[in-house]
Formats: C-alpha cells, sequence, structure tokens
C-alpha cells in the first residue's frame, strides 16, 4: 500500500503507537523517512524530564521534526537542518536528519494547523514515507494523513469489553461512508444547513451546533433530508436528536468522522438511530493493531483480546508485539 502520511493514532495513552512505528520502521527498506509527533499535552509528555514518551529508534538518515528542546534526549546523533517559526512550550520545531542511529525523543507541535504546517515543511526534502504519531484524543491528525493504523491498547482501562466496544465504535465512526457527490459542495459552507430533496440548501446562518441546537429542530425544519454541521458534533445536540427522533429524521453529514467528538454511550446511542451519517472527507483506516499490555502492572490474554477484537469488528487485527509490517 504505497500511501506517503501515515498518523498512527490509539484509544488511549501508551497504547502502543510508537511501538507500531518502531515495528513498521524495521520492515521498511528504506532510510528516506520522516518522524514527526504531537506530544506536547501534559498526558503524553512530562515537559520537564520527558520520560513518559516512550522513543523511536531511528536509522541513519531519517528526518525528524521535534521541538527544539527535545533534542538533548537524543541518543541518535544528529544534524540540524533547519529552525522553523512553528513555536511550542519547549521551543520552536526544528527539522533534523539522524548521522548515527539510536532512539530518539520526538514531540512535534501540539496544534492541528502546526502538524499541516510541519508535515509541509518535511514533504519538500521529498522522504519516501512521513509518520505522524498521534496522541490518543488527536483523532483528527487523521484528516492530515493518506492513511491511518489505529492501535487499540489495553491501557484505555481494565476491562475487556469496554475496550473492546471502545475500538467497534471508533473503528465505525472512521469508516463512516462519503457523501453524495453533489453534496460535496457543503465543504465550501461555513454554516450549519439544511437539505431538502431536491438538493437546495438553507444556510441558517451560525457555524455551530453550540447554543443553536434548539433553533435546528424548529417546526418548519422537519421538512429537510440532510443536516450539515462544519464543526462539532456534539453530545447536547445528540441528545436532542435522540428526543426528536420521530419527527426530524434528516441523515447527518460532517466533514470529517473526527467532527464527531461524543463520549462512548452518547456515540453508541448515534450508530442506533435510523438517521445516517456521512462525511465528505473519509479517513483511509489501512490496519487496526492492538496491545494487551499496560503499563498500569495488567494485561490482557493476547489470543482472547485478538479474537474478540476481530470477531466484534470484522476484521484482521495485528498484535503490535508480534505481527505488524508494512510494505
Amino acid at each position: 500500500m504505497d500511501y506517503k502520511i501515515i498518523s498512527i493514532v490509539g484509544n488511549s495513552k501508551n497504547a502502543g503507537k510508537t511501538t507500531v512505528i518502531n515495528s513498521i520502521l524495521k520492515d521498511l527498506k528504506s532510510n528516506n523517512i520522516a518522524i514527526t509527533s504531537i506530544g506536547l499535552d501534559g498526558e503524553e509528555i512530562d515537559q520537564v524530564t520527558y520520560r513518559e514518551k516512550p522513543r523511536i529508534y531511528c536509522l541513519e538518515g531519517y528526518l525528524i521534526a521535534t521541538a527544539k528542546d527535545t533534542l538533548s534526549q537524543f541518543e541518535a546523533e544528529y544534524k540540524m537542518l533547519e529552525e522553523t517559526n512553528i513555536r511550542t512550550s519547549i521551543g520552536s520545531v526544528v527539522i533534523v536528519e539522524i548521522k548515527k542511529a539510536g532512539n530518539a525523543l520526538i514531540a512535534g507541535p501540539s496544534v492541528v494547523l502546526d502538524m499541516e504546517k510541519t508535515v509541509k515543511i518535511l514533504e519538500k526534502y521529498n522522504p519516501y514515507k512521513i509518520f505522524i504519531d498521534g496522541a490518543f484524543f488527536r483523532h483528527s491528525l487523521a484528516k492530515i494523513a493518506e492513511a491511518t493504523i489505529y492501535v487499540v491498547g489495553a491501557n484505555l482501562t481494565n476491562n475487556i469489553d469496554k475496550v473492546v466496544n471502545y475500538a467497534k465504535l471508533s473503528t465505525k465512526k472512521f469508516n463512516l461512508k462519503k457523501v453524495d457527490q453533489k453534496l460535496e459542495k457543503l465543504i465550501n459552507y461555513s454554516s450549519v444547513c439544511l437539505i431538502n430533496e431536491q438538493y437546495e440548501i438553507k444556510d441558517l446562518g451560525f457555524e455551530t451546533v453550540i447554543g443553536n441546537t434548539e433553533k435546528i429542530f424548529e417546526e418548519e425544519n422537519k421538512k429537510y433530508r440532510f443536516l450539515y454541521l462544519p464543526k462539532s458534533v456534539t453530545n447536547e445536540f445528540l441528545l436532542q436528536l435522540i428526543k426528536e427522533r420521530r419527527s426530524f429524521k434528516f441523515d447527518i453529514i460532517v466533514n470529517s468522522p473526527v467532527n464527531i467528538q461524543l463520549n462512548l454511550d452518547n456515540l453508541s446511542y448515534l450508530f442506533k438511530l435510523k438517521n445516517n451519517v456521512f462525511v465528505i472527507n473519509e479517513i483511509n483506516l489501512i490496519a487496526v493493531c492492538l496491545n494487551p499490555f499496560s503499563p498500569r502492572g495488567y494485561e490482557f490474554k493476547k489470543q482472547d483480546f485478538k479474537k474478540r477484537l476481530e470477531e466484534s469488528l470484522g476484521i484482521e487485527v495485528f498484535n503490535v508485539q508480534e505481527e505488524v509490517t508494512y510494505e
């Protein structure tokens, strides 16, 4: 699968994303690799000691985009290529080339727009692949990438039923179907819109459902076939939709699966409704991996975890410690 920009996202902190990256890197036949990471969030990295963020093993020739202050933690030798104007709380993002193989602490920008800028800078060096190690609550990284790998880790909770259910719902969200081509033009609208059977668009004049939910569910809007939400699908909106589900049967259109910002219970309710959900920009989920170990001191039985995930998701799931391969 020839994808250049690949994001790795997880269901929790310490899901096993870095293990997946390290496994993939071992299988690649090229040293022309670029790597960056969202890693400045408090739960992902200790900004003083840096000890909670796992290292990535980098070979000579790799390009790394990382916050400047992480360089003191590199075990690999490197050459500075450029310092960008992308700022983080631990220094500006720099681009370095690995000159001698070793472990590297990689922590790039925490803002998605800054990550987009970082990827564009890396692209000018024409790497064979660009990998983005993404924090578990930054699924929006998937919008930047051409392909996404989802890592299901035991660290989410010690309740395997909840982990499997979370994975099922998240995978279903990632795999939402693309909207009809006639409605792709909605991407040019910044406001919430209603669309009728003739694909005529009614602009409601506000950009978000926050504070405007009641306006969406006004009597005159019952006749519409689609509802377009340019920003987040919120818990408040979903609960109102549940109450009004017999009267408002419009299908929902969002820019991307990452716009659905619902807690686990409400995500489950959304997929039980008769209202279909479509996206303008699909996420290309190419693999799901599992990590049965939690740094909190417990683990799931590997074969049981794998079997239950595969039965629930209906696809092959790879153990990050044993089976990850990439061509």
